[in-house]
């Protein structure tokens, strides 16, 4: 799918019936949200993710595959591919978070294109997604870049300030992540280390 020149999707065809898709950044924000949250298992989450989308949700078995295409945009999803690198890139952290990250966001939009988010009445998904890709020279994508650099390859004179910034801009463990930590450090006292 090419967003210059083909139109952007807005409805899903099963059975020659059309379902009507959510297509605006806000829903699909929302479920990226829940889609990605650690702490609440995927069978817990499916119906509500299906009811983020679709105002009626179409009784297509394959829809999940629809639903991903149109997450990535239309795009094929560059993990796709069994390689070294995707399978190194799926254990990377999280550069962003639409929940922790919202002001930045906001602030980003603002400063690089002018755009109010706040104050748009609509802005389908894919749009939001390549003007958030095409983000650049300012504070958010300075965090994000401190959160993706790799202290093991940084020259040392940078590696405290990276350090610093990792630890300043660092995004919130979920809650299964965190219980985990605390764990091993109740182990640890009980074992005296």
């Amino acid at each position: 799918m090419n967003l210059l020149y083909e139109k952007l999707p807005a409805v899903y065809e099963y059975g020659g019936k059309q379902y009507e898709i959510r297509t605006d950044f806000r829903d699909w924000i929302r479920f990226e949200l829940l889609f990605t949250d650690r702490d609440v298992p995927m069978r817990d989450k499916r119906n509500a993710l299906l009811r983020i989308i679709f105002p009626i949700v179409p009784p297509d078995p394959d829809l999940w595959e629809f639903i991903l295409w149109f997450y990535q945009c239309g795009k094929e999803s560059r993990g796709a591919k069994s390689d070294s690198k995707s399978v190194k890139a799926k254990k990377q952290a999280a550069v962003y978070s639409f929940e922790h990250d919202d002001g930045y966001v906001y602030a980003a939009f603002l400063e690089v294109y002018g755009l109010d988010l706040t104050d748009l009445e609509y802005l389908h998904w894919w749009k939001f997604k390549s003007l958030f890709r095409g983000l650049h020279n300012c504070k958010f994508t300075d965090i994000m870049g401190y959160r993706a650099e790799n202290l093991d390859e940084a020259p040392d004179y940078r590696k405290k300030f990276l350090r610093d910034m990792k630890k300043l801009y660092a995004l919130p463990r979920s809650l299964s992540e965190q219980q985990k930590i605390d764990e091993l450090k109740r182990l640890k006292e009980r074992a005296g280390y």
